[in-house]
């Protein structure tokens, strides 16, 4: 069995008796130190030997301790950076901080101090790395699963649509209502799965940058058309859809068709809880830094201990006003489409008197995130 090589640790610090004491304390731990009298020194050293840990002084000439930081930090991501400093103060430790850094350690410090701070950074990089690999695992699992899915899912639910068609147009007359009712259930449940695998590989395909472009639009426009495909269902579930919306938008950065897919999904969510003779009503307004819309209904509402969950995938609020079973995802794809707009996605709701979905949009220096 390979013997498992003493953690690596490397001192960067421009005064020699600093170096030789950390050399000296920690190699009686069991450690292997490598130090190094500058930043450009230490940078190459860590770059070349990938330490486990290195403490860095803050104040040295030429590279400061806080570019030190900033570049392993970049470019060693395993590294865990401790800055030593006889300097110290809420500022720059808030600073090191943010800049990468685990911990800071003040001079003087003693021998114990010192072997404590260590160990402690050696078990963060432990669970560091550990954390890593579950979520590099996680994404894997991920495009395995939708792998799966596009490949051996999709295609037979195809062809078993197919058929419930086939059998039904050649029954012709001949079934009875039962019959009947239980080819339509088929049918539908059918369909409920080929939408929820359409969903899936939508969400997967935002993680890899799809959908959503970097074009300026008017979202008045994109309001109206959503309003215009809706309106017929609305009409046929015997809801009023009234909108009350300004004659003009400020312009957003986003991708259109993703985003009428989000006003479509929450005001299609909408109809299935909606009792007829209900109402849903589509509002915006804005003011200098956003733009925000307003999407509510007068259905059945969303307990308020679902509320937290529905954003969740594969999460769904079920109950007797439910006019058809969705897919748990729509409301998923809806978070993500507004997080790569920069902008986020809310709900309240009170059961028995409706929900209300607000939207918010930033209408300044828009920069849509890719991943």
């Amino acid at each position: 069995m390979m013997q498992q090589r003493p953690p690596l640790i490397l001192i960067i610090d421009d005064e020699e008796s600093i170096r030789d004491g950390c050399r000296q304390s920690l190699e009686k731990s069991g450690y292997s130190v490598l130090g190094a009298a500058d930043g450009g020194e230490g940078i190459q050293i860590a770059r070349e030997a990938k330490p486990d840990i290195a403490l860095i002084d803050l104040k040295m000439p030429g590279i400061s301790g806080m570019e030190i930081i900033e570049i392993l930090s970049r470019d060693l991501p395993d590294l865990v950076l401790i800055m030593i400093t006889g300097y110290a103060t809420i500022v720059s430790a808030v600073e090191a901080i943010q800049k990468g850094t685990y911990d800071y350690l003040p001079k003087p410090f003693s021998p114990d101090q010192l072997r404590t701070v260590v160990r402690r950074a050696i078990e963060h990089r432990s669970l560091k790395i550990e954390t890593r690999c579950l979520r590099e695992e996680k994404e894997r699992m991920e495009k395995s699963f939708i792998t799966f899915v596009s490949h051996e899912m999709r295609s037979p639910l195809v062809v078993i649509r197919q058929y419930i068609e086939a059998l039904k147009a050649i029954a012709g007359d001949r079934f009875d209502k039962e019959a009947e009712e239980i080819m339509e259930r088929c049918r539908c449940r059918v369909q409920g799965l080929e939408t929820m695998i359409e969903h899936w590989l939508d969400i997967s395909k935002l993680g890899e940058g799809a959908f959503v472009g970097k074009k300026r639009l008017d979202l008045l426009q994109t309001i109206r058309r959503s309003t215009e495909e809706m309106a017929p269902l609305c009409m046929a579930n015997g809801l009023v859809l009234e909108t009350d919306l300004p004659e003009k938008l400020p312009e957003i950065l986003g991708d259109a068709e993703s985003l009428l897919r989000v006003f479509t999904n929450i005001i299609g969510n909408a109809t299935k809880y909606t009792p007829e003779d209900g109402r849903i009503s589509i509002s915006a307004k804005s003011d200098d830094y956003h733009v925000t819309v307003r999407i509510s209904d007068t259905g059945a509402g969303i307990p308020a201990d679902k509320l937290p969950f529905i954003f969740e995938p594969f999460y769904r609020v079920r109950g007797k006003e439910e006019r058809q079973r969705g897919s748990g995802l729509g409301l998923t794809f809806c978070k993500r489409i507004m997080e790569l707009h920069g902008g986020e996605i809310n709900a309240s709701s009170v059961e028995g008197q409706g929900s209300t979905f607000l939207l918010k949009f930033p209408t300044q220096n828009i920069v849509l995130r890719t991943e």
